[in-house]
């Protein structure tokens, strides 16, 4: 699914879905509890996601941005970002992967939420 980003840019978008799951997720999952760190930031959380700090290895690039784990809570959420779209799957998130799926049942509720936190609108290309 693709969204235009009105008003705010992408990575102000991107950077609040990925907050917003983060916290919805709820807590670590597993051996995550080794990497927790219940009081992070939005900062913290972000630079999380564009180092891949979880895990060794820069899977996130400048354009497409994926995270496993975020401070041990599994997040498995991923965009590709271009000027002002966003893109992002339309499938259905499972709990067991995508922890944070149960405060935002989609992808694109979570997006959603996130556009309306920064000021966004989106339209749907």
């Amino acid at each position: 699914m693709k969204v235009k980003i009105k008003n705010a840019t992408v990575d102000d978008v991107v950077k609040e879905t990925f907050w917003l799951a983060w916290q919805a997720c709820g807590g670590t999952l597993g051996m995550g509890f080794l990497q927790d760190k219940p009081n992070a930031t939005k900062e913290q959380v972000w630079d999380n996601v564009l180092c891949t700090g979880d895990y060794p290895g820069n899977r996130s690039k400048k354009n497409k941005l994926y995270v496993d784990y975020i401070f041990g809570r599994m997040m498995k959420l991923g965009f590709s970002c271009e000027k002002d779209i966003l893109e992002f799957r339309n499938d259905k998130p499972i709990v067991d992967y995508q922890a944070w799926c149960r405060v935002y049942s989609t992808y694109q509720k979570l997006v959603e939420e996130a556009a309306k936190n920064v000021g966004a609108e989106i339209e749907y290309v």
